[in-house]
């Protein structure tokens, strides 16, 4: 919901009946955000948040009448701002969002947002002066017969520089889009405590991974310590069994072997 012809004082009314009824509050950004992709998240949002875009004064506003603890959001409003409201937890909100962010060229004065590599191998770029823009950009590459090669690995930008006109020329070239369009949130509110986009920005799989690996140490250690429970009592007993069945073996091997013969000589055989 886009609030800029709407009465101010009816705009402020409206964003505090939202502010107390949803517990979970976030601050968004649309900068750089074109229509098309705004209108294709709110539709993926659509009954588990509510987008409410206008200007940051209305935004300020409200948010000093209708709830002054969040009075620390309203100091992330730059530019085009929204507020998010849901029931979700703010983790669950920053997943559904960046879930919905799709990829875009660079283009010159953005900032590259990880280290911008264009790996080696064969392009589909012809012979020309094609190969002066690569090298202006820092890439490597040689003509192989019809066709441009990228002989080895380059670095075309690092994280956080900004991305120059030649650089960016390259890499729609190369059809590499490294720049992610989409909401980006800022910051969350939940029962007192708000989270910034660096703590909700988590790689969810790589915790599970994380949580897989320590479960099963943990299992491990119990184990081998002896810590009886519903997961290891089980492990404990088959490790057991095991032991007991390699011990019986052994023993009913050594009973069934024929006793072997002395290797001393006798004295008649030393003698022969």
């Amino acid at each position: 919901m886009v609030l800029l012809k709407a009465g101010k004082q009816k705009a402020v009314q409206m964003l505090k009946e939202k502010l107390k009824k949803y517990p979970v509050v976030a601050v968004a950004s649309l900068q750089n955000l074109p229509s098309r992709q705004y209108n294709a998240i709110k539709k993926k949002l659509r009954g588990k948040a509510e987008i409410i875009v206008a200007r940051t004064t209305l935004l300020t506003r409200a948010i000093e009448e209708g709830r002054p603890e969040l009075t620390e959001l309203s100091k992330l409003f730059s530019g085009s701002a929204a507020l998010v409201f849901t029931d979700q937890n703010p983790f669950q909100l920053y997943q559904t969002i960046r879930a919905s962010k799709s990829k875009t060229a660079a283009k010159p004065g953005q900032i590259a947002p990880m280290d911008l590599i264009v790996p080696a191998g064969e392009t589909n770029l012809a012979p020309g002066p094609v190969l002066t823009e690569l090298k202006q950009a820092g890439v490597s590459a040689k003509i192989q017969g019809p066709k441009v090669v990228i002989d080895k690995d380059s670095t075309i930008a690092k994280k956080g520089a900004v991305i120059t006109d030649a650089q960016a020329k390259v890499l729609a070239k190369l059809g590499v889009q490294p720049m992610e369009v989409g909401l980006n949130i800022l910051a969350a509110f939940e029962k007192g405590t708000i989270y910034p986009q660096e703590i909700l920005d988590i790689d969810t799989e790589e915790i599970k991974a994380k949580i897989v690996f320590a479960h099963q140490q943990a299992v491990n250690l119990g184990v081998f310590a002896e810590i009886f429970n519903a997961t290891t009592t089980p492990l404990i007993i088959g490790k057991a069994a095991r032991a007991s069945n390699a011990i019986k073996a052994i023993v009913e091997q050594k009973s069934q072997s024929p006793p072997q013969a002395s290797q001393e000589a006798t004295p008649a055989a030393a003698a022969q």
